[in-house]
């Protein structure tokens, strides 16, 4: 369940957080990159996991600003995380990112997809209908299988 549901109860736990960012980055190849979303859970407050965002290669080393968020109960976020990450897999971006020593790494969590997109699969794993569609990416859109 997610927190906009209506059927929370208090016997439900939270077990964490979805959300959905956007990158604060300056840099061209970055900033020119339109609909590009990190998509993430965390089990502590999402403000604490993103507040050394421009420390980590994760968040492109850059500040990100929350479009969307979502709490978890009784279930893994990760898994849920995970559903979302397999189905916008053709439009992942594929960049690598130097840290503050000069290691690169491949931050793997920022799909180049509408934001409209990322809701609306969301809303459907929530009502368990995801397995019903597939994410066209020549339409950039969600379409019925």
């Amino acid at each position: 369940k997610l927190s906009n549901k209506d059927d929370i109860s208090n016997e439900d736990k939270v077990t964490g957080h979805i959300y959905v960012l956007s990158s604060l980055s300056e840099k061209p190849e970055i900033k020119s990159i339109k609909d590009l979303y990190k998509i993430g859970f965390c089990t502590t407050s999402i403000e604490e996991r993103i507040s050394n965002s421009e420390n980590e290669t994760t968040f492109l080393m850059a500040p990100v600003k929350i479009v969307s968020a979502y709490k978890t109960f009784n279930l893994d976020p990760q898994k849920f995380e995970s559903i979302i990450h397999n189905f916008f897999s053709e439009r992942c971006l594929d960049v690598k990112i130097a840290d503050k020593k000069g290691n690169y790494k491949m931050p793997k969590e920022w799909y180049i997809v509408p934001i409209n997109a990322i809701e609306e699969i969301i809303q459907l794993i929530i009502n368990n209908q995801h397995l019903n569609y597939k994410f066209d990416h020549l339409q950039n859109r969600i379409i019925k299988c």
